[in-house]
């Protein structure tokens, strides 16, 4: 069992070695080709902005919660199916928050 655990392991090594070592590589690669190419070396500096996603994603769990919420209490007050009611609120707020959210990241855009 421990022979079997211990090549399991380096197995698992190897595999996420080799991944970020291909991708580590290539990345490196394309960049030095694109800054050949005549692109601005600065190009590449501050390229992660996570803000645009974390707001998304707080709109998003902001509209399946009150999706659950409304369909509770639409549920209860109608005496209809809870899991249904729950779901297609579920949807309707999924939906309402990604329209909303896009509105918003169209704007800030605009404001840049």
């Amino acid at each position: 069992m421990e022979t079997t655990s211990a090549a399991l392991f380096i197995s698992i090594s190897l595999v996420v070695f080799g991944i970020s070592f291909y991708y580590f590589t290539t990345r490196h690669k394309e960049r030095m080709e694109i800054i050949a190419k005549g692109l601005s070396p600065d190009h590449f500096k501050g390229q992660t902005n996570l803000l645009p996603y974390l707001l998304i994603l707080g709109m998003t769990s902001i509209g399946i919660a009150l999706g659950i919420a409304a369909g509770t209490v639409v549920s209860n007050i109608l005496q209809l199916e809870k899991l249904l009611t729950i779901t297609f609120f579920v949807f309707i707020g999924l939906g309402i928050a990604l329209i909303s959210s896009y509105a918003l990241l169209k704007r800030m855009q605009k404001g840049n």
